[in-house]
């Protein structure tokens, strides 16, 4: 996606003379004093001249020598230019102007800025944690606070008697494990302004939220009168971890965030990192992981409409989804090596070629899925208990995507074509011919035939890959001549200057030059960003995760109000969030 032209921002100092305008590539950031701030992202907002009325991300950096020390990133998108800008200003004070009053999407960004750093956020209406629990006392993404935790200076003695200490205090990796009071004291914080009488816990552990999240319900009879949603459960302090290991090594990690589409978050990764180290990937590779994420969003769609369904009770189209997923399942274990989280992608490439007979298997697959689309379509879209369950349900107008940072099938199902494998193509997406499947009324039937059309949309980019891949005489799948791509192991076995190579890459990491970069990828939830900070080291300096679940999620309460609790599980259902994305 192009970001705002040097000179087109440069105009800008017209209006706010004190900006400085800093750029890595094709990154712009206009950096700003904290009193000003508000008032520069106000103008490019409602400017017609800039119109970056979407709310994209915003995050913190923590420099412990700077004085101030936490710097705010803001990441904005124009709908009308097509392009994204950032803005950057210092937190005075160890606190910022809340944004609350211009995007509603920056409520969650903001809590989570405070829970991991500790910022304050100046008339923000409701500052608690977002995914420690309320009486945690530290801010994780601080540099001073390890890896490990805060180690506890308390251990018992072996002749203490079983039970007479408390069982977080014996644990010396981690300041404390959540107690029920903590638990207690966090859902106390966290409750919505009761507006009736009866108040329902939803989860954390129930099927129809399809992961750990926990939501509190505000009641009448069955009406719900308020809500708020509770993270944290599945936090596993991915962006923390990051700063620690090398480039590559956070590959990994990627795999297990959205753990349904773990080849796509792969591949949004790395096409971050090749773009902060300048990589040019071979054209096979390209078109491989071009052709496996639309069999992974196929597979993403799947297990959603067959969960979908068995929630509104239609078990058989459950049983008709796994089939055809099992069928894909097997495609990506026989090239990957594993069903799951495969690590597959590589900074440069990927791991290994194509196995022979793989695009044989691929085509047979993508002749016979089609019948199967239609057997799914032929039992719901007309079925009216499943109209009457899902139209009218959970509209969101085009307006409340550019508020809430809402993204992929959630802000196209409102007619909003935000597709980042069309505004901003990466690997062989600008050399493939596809359409954007678009709603009209933005309600939970509109998400529905959305998805049921990008699976049409996905076997014809997969149709055009296999046809380029059976077509392309070169078999180089890795940029091993580049200085930052590691060996494949039959270089390293064979060459000294390889092996070298690989030691080096593998104790010393990617030494990125020193920079700042925003990425993004198409998954299946919506747009996975990340915003990469180098200190000229082989690791990450920050490594920020912009997760499209986690912006989706934050309108549910908003859209539940006035509904029934059956409304919820189809409402919830309809915006597909994956816990491990959200909660990182």
């Amino acid at each position: 996606m192009p970001w705002i032209k040097r000179e087109k921002a440069e105009k800008i100092k017209e209006w706010f003379p004190s900006i400085k305008i800093t750029q890595y590539k094709d990154n712009i950031f206009l950096e700003i004093e904290k009193k000003e701030v508000k008032n520069l992202l106000k103008f490019l907002k409602e400017s017609p001249d800039y119109s970056f009325k979407m709310f994209i991300d915003f995050t913190c950096v923590d420099y412990p020598l700077h004085n101030p020390r936490f710097q705010g990133v803001y990441i904005l998108y124009s709908p009308e230019f097509k392009e994204r800008i950032g803005v950057k200003t210092w937190a005075t004070d160890d606190s910022l102007p809340t944004i609350t009053d211009l995007w509603k999407g920056a409520k969650w960004a903001e809590r989570e800025a405070y829970d991991m750093f500790g910022i304050k956020f100046e008339g923000h209406e409701n500052l608690v944690r977002m995914f420690m629990w309320e009486t945690y006392p530290y801010f994780p993404l601080r540099k001073d606070f390890p890896k490990e935790g805060i180690k506890d200076t308390y251990l018992p003695s072996l002749n203490e008697p079983e039970g007479s200490y408390p069982s977080h205090d014996y644990d010396p990796y981690h300041t404390a494990i959540p107690t029920l009071e903590d638990l207690e004291i966090t859902q106390k914080a966290r409750m919505p302004e009761k507006k009736a009488q009866i108040v329902l816990n939803w989860g954390p552990l129930h099927p129809g939220t399809h992961g750990t999240i926990w939501f509190i319900f505000d009641l009448e009879g069955e009406t719900v009168k308020n809500c708020e949603i509770i993270l944290g459960q599945l936090h596993r302090g991915i962006e923390k971890l990051s700063e620690d290991i090398t480039y590559t090594q956070v590959i990994p990690y990627t795999d297990r965030m959205d753990y349904i589409s773990a080849i796509c978050s792969n591949v949004a990764y790395v096409n971050a990192v090749e773009k902060l180290l300048d990589i040019e990937v071979p054209e096979k590779a390209k078109w491989i992981r071009t052709m496996l994420c639309e069999l992974q969003r196929i597979n993403s769609h799947l297990l959603w409409l067959g969960t979908f369904a068995l929630d509104l009770g239609a078990l058989t189209i459950f049983l008709y989804t796994f089939r055809e997923r099992e069928k894909i399942m097997d495609i990506i274990e026989g090239i990957a090596g594993i069903r799951l989280n495969s690590t597959y992608m590589r900074i440069g490439g990927v791991r290994m070629d194509l196995p022979e007979g793989a695009l044989d298997v691929i085509n047979h697959f993508i002749k016979d899925f089609p019948s199967k689309i239609k057997e799914y379509e032929d039992i719901l879209t007309k079925n009216r208990i499943w109209l009457k369950r899902n139209i009218g349900l959970g509209i969101i107008k085009e307006e409340d995507v550019y508020d809430y940072g809402i993204t992929g099938v959630v802000a196209r199902g409102s007619g909003v074509p935000y597709d980042i494998r069309m505004l901003d193509p990466t690997d062989a997406y600008d050399k493939v011919d596809f359409e954007i499947p678009l709603g009209t009324v933005g309600d939970c039937y509109d998400r529905y035939l959305v998805r049921m059309e990008e699976m049409r949309q996905s076997l014809e980019i997969i149709k055009q890959c296999v046809k380029k891949l059976q077509e392309l005489k070169d078999d180089k799948y890795l940029a091993t001549d580049n200085p930052y791509v590691l060996p494949t192991l039959e270089e390293t076995f064979n060459s000294i200057e390889a092996m070298v190579k690989d030691f080096n890459l593998r104790i010393y990491g990617e030494q990125a030059p020193e920079g700042e970069i925003y990425s993004s990828g198409e998954n299946p939830r919506g747009e996975l960003g990340f915003y990469i900070v180098s200190k000229g080291e082989g690791k990450p300096y920050r490594l920020r995760i912009r997760s499209g679940a986690f912006y989706n999620l934050q309108i549910f309460p908003e859209l539940i109000k006035g509904r029934t609790v059956a409304d919820a599980v189809v409402l919830l259902g309809s915006l597909d969030p994956v816990v491990g994305e959200t909660d990182r």
